[in-house]
């Protein structure tokens, strides 16, 4: 077939209307247990600076499809990068029964595809998955840290909050991560010779009792596997069972 300009107005006029339900993942996909599978979804919330279509991956543990009236904790990740995986986390994971939320879109830079990616995936994940009421927990590295910070305070019923490598972000319309949200525990994991360590004194003022801190020999990077799971068992723990 020729393309003629009319046929190219055409194309990108159809393209344009095709329905955001078209491109998203429908609620009724049946979603496999210990396999991670890609959800396409969108952004209604009203707040249009988000719309658009964004991703996240999903892993199921072993006896979700048994019992579709019980309810599980689910564990969101943001990474610096991008496309988050489970890393050094995937072991606790699987052994306590999570949900696992893996950001794609969420990473450094702008703030506006973080908090969209979160937003859309957040608002299709309670819908689509069987959470439990206040078992949900953030964590992130660095820039997905910081994300991560935010994500727990415009979320709703957020049991916890692990901060790997940075501390509190702010958004550009001053909003600062974990003012004003009365979360349970916030953990924070921090090699000893990173340079945002300097930010413990100011998260221990204003996290008070609820912060604690796990150290680790090492620089800016994700928590090891022995620490990151002791974070993740102290932030547990304060979720309701």
């Amino acid at each position: 077939m020729r393309w003629t300009p009319a046929l190219l107005l055409l194309a990108v006029l159809a393209q344009a209307a095709e329905p955001t339900a078209s491109r998203t993942t429908p609620l009724e996909l049946a979603l496999k247990e210990g396999v991670e599978t890609r959800i396409a979804c969108d952004h209604n919330g009203g707040f249009s600076k988000y719309s658009g279509i964004y991703h996240y991956k999903v892993w199921l543990p072993k006896g979700y499809n048994a019992d579709p009236k019980k309810t599980w904790p689910a564990l969101f990740i943001a990474s610096p990068g991008g496309n988050a995986t489970m890393g050094n986390m995937a072991d606790w994971i699987k052994r306590h029964g999570y949900i696992a939320i893996m950001l794609e879109e969420s990473k450094n830079g702008p703030w506006d595809p973080s908090v969209g990616n979160f937003l859309a995936a957040h608002q299709d994940a309670v819908k689509r998955l069987h959470i439990g009421e206040g078992r949900k927990i953030c964590t992130g590295f660095s820039g997905g840290s910081r994300a991560s910070s935010i994500f727990v305070t415009i979320g709703e019923n957020f049991g916890g909050v692990v901060l790997q490598g940075a501390g509190t972000g702010t958004l550009d319309n001053g909003l600062r991560g974990l003012t004003g949200v009365q979360i349970p525990a916030v953990a924070l994991t921090m090699g000893k010779k990173d340079p945002n360590r300097g930010e413990i004194a100011g998260l221990r003022e204003s996290q008070g009792d609820r912060l604690q801190v796990f150290d680790f020999e090492g620089g800016h990077q994700w928590a090891p596997k022995e620490v990151i799971e002791k974070a993740l068992d102290y932030v547990d723990s304060h979720l309701p069972k």
